[in-house]
């Protein structure tokens, strides 16, 4: 796992472990295979692209799943697709986003994803838009767009349903 996030967890766990006097050779083979979790930089490859999936959808952890990109990925285009969640998390971190996505070199945006509290807002993806100048809008209908970033990381990142702009792109690429 690349990222100085996942770094620090580690160390959590070895510290946690440690304290908790459990068998070194137990937390070295632990570390050694664990495989991560679902939707946190899950991969697949297709030509000379890599998507990745992660749940990022808070500032830090677009950060955070940049940069591990970034570290893993340093001769490749870091594309961020991003659809943020709920209007009010938006709205309150509306600059925070802007300068997390402008650390990938391409940012393509989905329209704002609701919950069940709140469907709609004052603020639209505009807003964000307007903050990253390296953005454009991207949708199910629009995902051949990517196809361009051929030597490209294409990092899906939301808590919505961000998975059907990656299960749509997909569809383009086996076509």
């Amino acid at each position: 796992m690349y990222g100085d996030h996942h770094v620090l967890n580690a160390l959590a766990v070895i510290a946690i472990c440690h304290l908790e006097n459990l068998d070194i050779d137990n937390i070295k083979e632990a570390l050694l295979t664990f495989g991560g979790v679902k939707r946190r930089f899950s991969e697949s490859f297709y030509d000379n692209q890599i998507l990745i999936d992660d749940y990022a959808h808070h500032p830090r952890e677009i950060n955070a799943t940049i940069e591990s990109a970034r570290k893993k990925y340093p001769e490749n285009e870091v594309v961020a697709v991003f659809q943020p969640h709920t209007f009010s998390r938006t709205e309150t971190f509306l600059n925070e986003f802007a300068d997390s996505l402008n650390l990938a070199d391409k940012v393509y945006l989905c329209d704002i994803f609701g919950s069940i509290r709140e469907q709609q807002g004052e603020l639209t993806i505009q807003d964000l838009k307007a903050l990253s100048p390296n953005s454009d809008l991207i949708s199910e209908d629009t995902v051949s767009q990517l196809q361009k970033h051929t030597n490209g990381v294409i990092l899906f990142m939301g808590a919505g349903d961000i998975q059907k702009i990656q299960k749509a792109y997909v569809s383009t690429l086996s076509v």
